[in-house]
């Protein structure tokens, strides 16, 4: 009885890292395989529906790079399993295939994708900004929240008081050299709900994808009068510490102690 071996390409599998890389930094895409003991005939590299880098053990050269702007392939870092890019671009930013072809006669090919996103971040935190400082009820509260300069631009919001208060805001993004800056405005009318204790804590923050980047900026805002303590609590400290100091100083420190010097020497 004879039996026929078949063997199978599977568990193709592309790593991109980093998957989030920032512009001008290196990548390295790594393809994983397992051919089942079949003879590998070539691995290709695509960026988008171009091919960059091939790597085929039979030829001589066993790699060959095509022209493709914006891609530095490094060959001594580059085989079989990986390819490392230079100082990638903003033209980098999208879909990466990794397709591995098993030697003939059966020639079996798989194929997996995955994208790469090139980015710039903000070099320091969103600016935030009132029109004024104090704040009563009835009051507008307007302010301005800017990110620096980033690729793609920052998702600004607003919070009052741990709330997020920007359903109805208007965020306007400005092109400047390739990058993104954001800023955002809000106009909110004040209510009783909004004070804490007579204050105001208005934060922005500012996000890129998700865990990319979140930085944020805060300041505290008051009521125009001072808030009316509870009961029970002291009606004004300064008051009372003003009070003291009084009594201090109307104390005649010299007749004090011509009383206390008389009581002494009496017999």
């Amino acid at each position: 009885m004879r039996f026929n071996v078949i063997l199978c390409l599977k568990d193709v599998v592309l790593d991109i890292e980093p998957g989030i890389v920032q512009l001008g930094e290196d990548s390295t895409l790594r393809c994983s395989y397992d051919l089942e003991d079949a003879p590998l005939y070539c691995v290709k590299w695509y960026r988008g529906r171009h091919e960059f880098y091939r790597y085929t053990p039979k030829e001589h050269p066993s790699t060959k790079i095509f022209p493709f702007s914006g891609v530095h392939v490094d060959l001594k870092q580059s085989n079989e399993k990986q390819v490392v890019l230079r100082e990638v671009g903003f033209s980098l930013s999208g879909k990466f295939t990794c397709e591995v072809t098993t030697d003939g006669p059966l020639f079996l090919t798989s194929a997996v994708s995955k994208e790469m996103l090139v980015v710039v971040l903000p070099n320091h935190h969103p600016t935030l900004n009132t029109d004024k400082s104090f704040y009563d009820i009835g009051d507008v509260l307007r302010a301005n929240c800017s990110s620096p300069p980033s690729r793609p631009a920052a998702t600004l919001t607003f919070i009052l008081n741990n709330i997020v208060v920007c359903e109805k805001c208007v965020t306007h993004k400005h092109a400047a050299q390739e990058l993104w800056w954001s800023d955002l405005s809000l106009e909110l009318p004040l209510f009783p709900s909004h004070f804490n204790n007579g204050r105001l804590t208005l934060k922005c923050v500012a996000e890129i994808g998700g865990n990319l980047y979140k930085k944020d900026v805060q300041i505290s805002l008051y009521n125009v009068k001072d808030p009316v303590p509870a009961r029970g609590e002291p009606q004004n400290l300064n008051r009372e510490l003003g009070s003291l100091v009084e009594a201090f100083l109307d104390f005649d420190c010299n007749e004090a102690f011509k009383v206390a010097l008389t009581e002494t020497i009496e017999p």
